[in-house]
């Protein structure tokens, strides 16, 4: 299975007290597909496993969730890091102009005119809209996940054109 077949939906950040259950930051806006029931994929440094999930909860911006199988503290701390992935077409379809932020990390940043801003390394979540950590040689930035910025975004050519205003993207940065 490799990486362009799966769809991140989020990773696990360490156990949740001494049952097995497992704190997890979720990737998916919509966490309908990590419902209990549901055969996830476990991927870790050394490779991928099935897991199906037997319960799942909120935690503030976090989620607990419980594995088959894992039940114990040393259990779960054995998952930290590993990310919690379904294959890519058992994902549900999206609207448009929304994707998923596997897809959106790595994209190469880049003006109307061509003009290289960097590369999208991180995903900030907030109440409003997410926000894109865009990191180039000379620093970083945040560029605001909302149409009016970002005027396209081509997946297939792993690029995102966007309409940066003044004093979004310091001088000193690009």
């Amino acid at each position: 299975m490799t990486s362009q077949e799966l769809l991140v939906l989020g990773r696990v950040l360490g156990p949740w007290g001494l049952r097995g259950a497992v704190k997890v930051q979720c990737h998916a806006e919509s966490r309908s597909v990590l419902s209990p029931g549901n055969v996830v994929i476990l991927r870790g440094p050394r490779g991928s496993s099935e897991a199906l999930l037997t319960a799942i909860r909120p935690l503030r911006h976090l989620l607990v969730v419980t594995f088959q199988g894992i039940d114990s503290r040393k259990a779960a701390e054995a998952v930290r890091g590993f990310e919690i992935c379904i294959l890519r077409t058992a994902a549900p379809a999206l609207p448009e102009a929304t994707y998923y932020h596997h897809d959106i990390l790595g994209l190469t940043v880049q003006t109307e005119a061509g003009e290289g801003l960097g590369e999208i390394v991180d995903i900030w979540p907030s109440a409003a809209h997410d926000l894109y950590l865009v990191r180039r040689d000379a620093g970083e930035w945040l560029l605001p996940a909302v149409r009016a910025f970002i005027l396209r975004v081509d997946l297939a050519t792993r690029v995102m054109v966007v309409r940066p205003i003044e004093g979004l993207v310091d001088a000193e940065t690009v």
